[in-house]
């Protein structure tokens, strides 16, 4: 593993601040040391090789740094403003200072995951809060965020913005960081073991973001998970792989939505390795993904709203290509149930008029049609009933226009465009004399 030492001059702290590089590339990680520790840290106390997989791969690049605790938090005889000061200084170092550097050594301009152990996990979890547009997330284990664990009663503008569960608290809903929250991986945990003074913070942290919409993990491990190095180093690889996991399914380009096929939209819950250390069942965080499912479904009623759209465009058009079939469908309906005064006339222009569109393949297809065409056209025949005679002259003339202007419609529509105009003429108008040959008759036969 390749490891680098730097040590530079801080003119916001206006001291030396030394870091230590792991790795050749990947997604960088800043690494926050436990209480009033110094940059090798994390590699003392064996974080570094529980890392080890990530690095060599490249899947991540640690840039390990300083802590400035013995002039702050740690500082606990020193006057509260200066103390609360240096630690403002010490967060203005790391945004102005310490991030165009690991941008630099990064060679990339990714925004930074924060990580942390102990007072470490307070610095990660206010860089990311305090500014989520210059960092991707955090993995905050067993931190202490409440500033009163080492100030008391005792607050200023400068402490409060140091101090977590204060600001979230007083954050409105509509808040423009909000929505930046949204986008990044917010990771807490916290054993309920000895020395984990933190587990009260992270209640309230936990109930503020879920007040604010905000997706989150905040796991809470059992009672025989203590605030030591034994237990972290179980942790960050666990919540790293998740982490990582999430920001390239992030990253990755949206797949393309078909508006024809909407799905149901569902929330994936990622189990952990069967690897992962023994918890007992304490609570379990459930509003890791809660307001990403809200957001998920409506999207997903949005593209169904559309898809509904579609169809119903393309509804019309149907009905529109099938409008004449539809008109014979009713017309059928309406002949069904027509008197029998009106049928001698009506069974006469009706059957010439379905004649022409039965395809006129055969004369034995056009002769089958003429009794379903009886039905075909009974509106048109229920409209001229009134004014036709009830002589063989007038119906023959009656039938004759029918069966023009039937023909033309269906040479408009049907097969009959792939034959000639004469043989479509030819074979309507030996329908014609076949029909009114046997309407003929059955007229007589009713008489």
């Amino acid at each position: 593993m390749k490891r680098e030492y730097y040590s530079n001059h801080s003119d916001v702290l206006d001291k030396d601040m030394s870091m230590i590089v792991y790795g050749e590339g990947g997604y960088p990680v800043i690494a926050f040391q436990a209480q009033d520790a110094k940059s090798n840290n994390f590699e003392d106390f064996g974080m570094i090789d529980a890392l080890a997989p990530f690095i060599e791969e490249g899947r991540i690049q640690v840039f390990s740094v300083d802590n400035n605790d013995e002039e702050s938090w740690s500082d606990q005889g020193g006057d509260n403003g200066a103390r609360a000061w240096r630690q403002e200084e010490y967060f203005r170092f790391v945004t102005d200072e310490l991030l165009p550097r690991v941008h630099s050594w990064n060679n990339s301009d990714l925004r930074p995951l924060a990580v942390g152990c102990s007072i470490g996990a307070t610095h990660a979890a206010l860089a990311v809060f305090r500014r989520p547009d210059l960092f991707q997330g955090c993995i905050a284990l067993s931190g202490v965020y409440g500033t009163s664990f080492f100030f008391g009663d005792w607050m200023d503008e400068n402490l409060y913005n140091n101090d977590l569960p204060a600001f979230l608290g007083n954050m409105p809903a509509d808040h423009p960081y909000v929505d930046l929250y949204n986008q990044r991986q917010l990771v807490f945990c916290v054993g309920q073991g000895a020395w984990e003074e933190g587990i009260d913070d992270l209640r309230r942290i936990d109930d503020e973001l879920s007040r604010l919409g905000v997706n989150h993990w905040c796991d809470f491990w059992g009672t025989d998970v203590n605030h030591d190095w034994p237990w972290w180093r179980k942790q960050m690889p666990y919540f790293m792989s998740e982490v990582l996991s999430d920001i390239d399914a992030q990253q990755a380009p949206a797949p393309a939505v078909e508006q024809a096929k909407v799905e149901e939209p569902t929330t994936e819950v990622a189990e952990k390795p069967k690897a992962a250390p023994k918890k007992p069942a304490a609570k379990r965080a459930t509003t890791r993904k809660a307001a990403a499912t809200k957001t998920t479904t409506a999207k997903a009623k949005t593209a169904a709203t559309k898809a509904e759209g579609t169809t119903t465009k393309a509804a019309t058009k149907a009905t529109k290509t099938t409008k004449a079939s539809s008109a014979s469908a009713k017309a059928t309906s309406e002949a069904a149930a027509a008197p029998k005064s009106a049928s001698k006339t009506t069974a006469r222009k009706a059957t010439t008029a379905k004649a022409a569109t039965a395809k006129a393949t055969t004369k034995a297809a056009a002769s089958k049609a003429t009794g379903k065409a009886a039905t075909g056209k009974a509106a048109t025949a229920k409209k001229a009933t009134a004014k036709s005679a009830a002589t063989e002259t007038s119906s023959k003339a009656a039938a004759s226009k029918a069966t023009k202007a039937t023909s033309s419609k269906a040479t408009a529509t049907k097969a009959t465009a792939s034959k000639s105009s004469k043989a479509a003429a030819s074979k309507a108008t030996a329908a014609k004399k076949t029909t009114t040959r046997r309407t003929a008759k059955k007229a007589d036969a009713a008489e």
